[in-house]
């Protein structure tokens, strides 16, 4: 699959589009986990700051607490949680026993939550505020600070994080799966338009059928007028050939007429030289026809037409004339295999060469064909006087008569290769080991069914 796939373009979208959602996400989770996080610890060591100043003794010389905080930890070494009440009056300090011998160096302030140095080197989050007693006619105060390790709320966040990964690559799995079901689900009316094209492209269909999405409709809709118009076009070009030959027709006609009254009055060579002209002439205008007749196509439309059965039907036509009764006719066909070529045309192909060969022959035509990479090879050879190697490469030029005794203006071979051209096969002649001429065609295979039949 190239990167000039739509199929892949989409589905790299697909999946560009799903990764990209997929981390935005979990940014923006791991921030929302963290910001609510830290509001909750900030929640709980607020709780905790005014437990502990409502356990403050005001009275007493020292802070002193009415009775230790609930959390257990606050008890522990090092336990990650901390309390230090301060008497702003003289200094005093109760810490709670966490700390050790350490302080919490902590302004006091209102805006929740602030990061402040810890015993052993930790990073502390933690909340500090200054409360005041009145005591008789003064008042106490203190500042109190609660503060929590920030390692634990990291510790939380990546846990957080790498159970959120696994999840979201799970999701980003069902996505890219439910991605390319989508890619496959739309793009698959054309993948039906192309079966379609492809039927016409076989000669199984003249246009494109069926029921398409609203979206493939004009194009399938422009397809089918494009195969119209050609079709048109072909037809069009055809018939003003066969009317500008039927008008020729009369003119030819009044020659011929001309020819018979020269020869009536004794012109005889006026009367030759009116008929052989009147032939050239009916003949050039039958070669334009039957070029006309020939199918122009591109090399992806495939056709498939039977080689075994033109052949036949060719030789079994020549041997009811009169030259064909006198031949001996060699088949050497083996089985059936299909050509990628117009029935028509391969018709008249067949029946050019076979033609050619029937009228030079002394006594005997021998026809056979075989298998050659992907073509298959139909030989013609005939026991005539053959041609030289000069006259071999003359033959197939429009106009060109090898010999001027016989009827014929050369123009049958020259269809004959216009045919092999426009089908892209391949027409060579040699001497034949029968003494005449050797004519094989080299014709392409047909994919369709019977192009894999092997010929003999």
């Amino acid at each position: 699959m190239s990167f000039a796939s739509l199929r892949l373009r989409l589905l790299l979208l697909a999946a560009l589009l799903v990764a990209a959602a997929v981390v935005l996400a979990g940014i923006a989770l791991l921030l929302l986990f963290g910001t609510h996080l830290e509001r909750r610890v900030g929640a709980d060591l607020e709780a905790n700051l005014n437990r502990a100043v409502a356990l403050i003794i005001p009275e007493a010389e020292a802070p002193t607490l009415r009775a230790n905080l609930a959390d257990p930890r606050y008890a522990l070494p090092l336990s990650g949680l901390y309390w230090e009440i301060e008497d702003l009056a003289s200094g005093a300090v109760l810490r709670s026993p966490s700390l050790v011998d350490a302080a919490l160096d902590a302004e006091e302030t209102d805006e929740g939550l602030i990061e402040i140095e810890g015993p052993g080197g930790q990073v502390l989050v933690a909340v500090s505020r200054l409360v005041r007693f009145p005591v008789e006619e003064s008042e106490r105060a203190y500042r109190v600070t609660v503060a929590e390790d920030r390692s634990v709320i990291d510790r939380s966040i990546i846990a957080f994080g790498g159970e959120m990964s696994i999840a979201l690559l799970l999701l980003a799995l069902v996505l890219t799966c439910a991605g390319t079901l989508q890619v496959y689900l739309g793009l698959r009316p054309l993948e039906t338009v192309r079966a379609r094209v492809e039927r016409v492209r076989l000669g199984e269909a003249e246009r494109l059928e069926g029921a398409f999405p609203d979206e493939i409709v004009p194009l399938v809709r422009e397809v089918n007028d494009l195969l119209e118009a050609r079709d048109k076009s072909i037809d069009f070009a055809r018939a003003r050939a066969a009317d500008l030959a039927h008008g020729l027709k009369t003119p030819l006609a009044v020659l011929a007429a001309t020819a018979n009254r020269a020869r009536e009055a004794g012109d005889e060579d006026t009367a030759r030289f009116l008929e052989e002209l009147c032939e050239e002439m009916d003949e050039r205008i039958d070669y334009q026809l039957r070029l006309a007749r020939l199918r122009l196509r591109p090399e992806s439309h495939v056709m498939t037409a039977s080689l075994k059965a033109a052949v036949l039907r060719i030789a079994l036509v020549l041997k009811k004339t009169h030259a064909g009764e006198l031949i001996d006719w060699e088949l050497q066909l083996g089985p059936d295999v299909a050509v990628n070529l117009d029935q028509q045309d391969l018709i008249e192909l067949v029946g050019v060469v076979l033609e050619n060969a029937c009228q030079w022959a002394e006594s005997r035509v021998r026809i056979g064909a075989m298998m050659l990479d992907g073509f298959v090879e139909l030989s013609i050879e005939d026991d005539g006087v053959g041609l030289t190697r000069e006259q071999m490469e003359r033959i197939g030029e429009r106009g060109q008569r090898l010999d001027e005794t016989r009827r014929g203006t050369g123009l049958g071979m020259a269809i004959a290769k216009e045919i092999v051209a426009l089908n892209r096969g391949a027409m060579t002649l040699e001497r034949s080991q029968l003494g005449g001429l050797a004519v094989r065609l080299r014709l392409p295979v047909s994919p369709g069914p019977g192009g894999d039949a092997a010929a003999g």
